[in-house]
């Protein structure tokens, strides 16, 4: 039975409302708290909770919808969020959790987060939050630029196999198999070799919001997800050389799209001058792309199977899209 968050404030959450000052992190929660439409959010997530009214009480939906934007914010584990709950005034004001109620524990925080998973939600509540930015016009839709981001495994490629003869030295090595990231990949960037994943995005060119996702292993290149990563009513794509395609640039020009994506040379081709040159400005637009990486870098994957890391960078995709939405609105 899905819980009920409370609107009453004790009297002890009234003296603390009156206080006139503010941390700078009660203040952002706060303008991300003005600009989520939670109930929204909240009725998205609700169907993968079975109705009925028998059963224990969980936490209300919104808490915990609230719960991982903090964890994912703030680069915080299960039981971090828990403490962190537990001490700071500012994150119990965001949740809208009184001094008389319990905050959830980092146990309910793993279940909701694994149910969200296991039910594919992500996906429509990062499309929701975008539902809501366009709705206030955010979004330009002048032109798309791709790219993509190595996120190293949160664990070390395994070792090739020696055979082993005993029973007892088989039990252990498939203990430690058990802690391997099985689903990440190799790639290779420049002279260095990565073992792990790939974020692709496609944000909107202008406003720097981030359009479309997708998360694969390592060992996927990158204009395989370009078709993926493109909205449909841009005006123009950007892109680097990586994702460079004479097929692509004819559909481009069919479809009246400018083709923004970096030229590369061939053999016995090199590019021309008037192409090094639009290459330079292409690049001045592309680089846009870059600060939304740095802005919440990825060199590490948390967890060890793709279908968790695929959760954990989206969900900073949306928090990302939160932010950029807020300084539009401020600004």
């Amino acid at each position: 039975m899905i819980g009920q968050a409370k609107s009453q404030l004790s009297i002890l959450d009234s003296a603390f409302n009156r206080r006139k000052k503010r941390s700078r992190t009660d203040k952002l929660l706060t303008q991300i708290d003005n600009i989520v439409d939670w109930k929204r959010l909240e009725r998205k997530v609700e169907p993968m909770f079975k109705k009925s009214k028998r059963g224990h009480l969980t936490i209300p939906i919104i808490y915990s919808l609230k719960c991982l934007v903090l964890q994912y914010l703030y680069d915080l584990s299960d039981p971090q969020l828990e403490d962190y709950l537990i001490d700071r005034l500012s994150f119990q004001r965001f949740l809208g959790i009184s001094f008389e109620e319990e905050v959830p524990d980092f146990t309910t925080i793993w279940r909701f987060r694994e149910r969200m998973i296991k039910a594919n939600l992500l996906d429509k509540v990062f499309n929701l939050i975008l539902e809501m930015l366009d709705e206030r016009n955010f979004i330009l839709k002048r032109g798309t630029i791709v790219d993509a981001t190595i996120v190293q495994s949160a664990r070390k490629p395994k070792k090739k196999e020696k055979k082993q003869e005993e029973e007892g030295a088989c039990k252990e090595e498939e203990k430690k198999n058990s802690q391997q990231d099985n689903d990440a990949r190799f790639t290779k960037k420049g002279k260095k070799t990565y073992y792990g994943y790939k974020g692709h995005i496609g944000i909107d060119e202008g406003s720097g919001i981030i359009r479309k996702v997708t998360y694969t292993p390592a060992n996927v290149h990158d204009s395989k997800e370009l078709e993926n990563l493109i909205s449909g009513d841009e005006r123009s794509i950007f892109a680097d050389k990586a994702y460079d395609s004479s097929d692509i640039k004819r559909e481009c020009r069919a479809n009246g799209i400018y083709y923004g994506i970096i030229e590369k040379a061939h053999r016995n081709r090199p590019l021309s001058s008037k192409q090094k040159k639009n290459n330079k400005k292409k690049s001045k637009i592309r680089s846009a792309v870059e600060r939304t990486f740095a802005r919440y870098g990825l060199s590490r994957a948390r967890y060890v199977t793709l279908e968790r890391n695929e959760f954990h960078f989206k969900m900073l995709c949306s928090i990302y899209n939160i932010r950029r939405g807020l300084a539009f609105s401020m600004g």
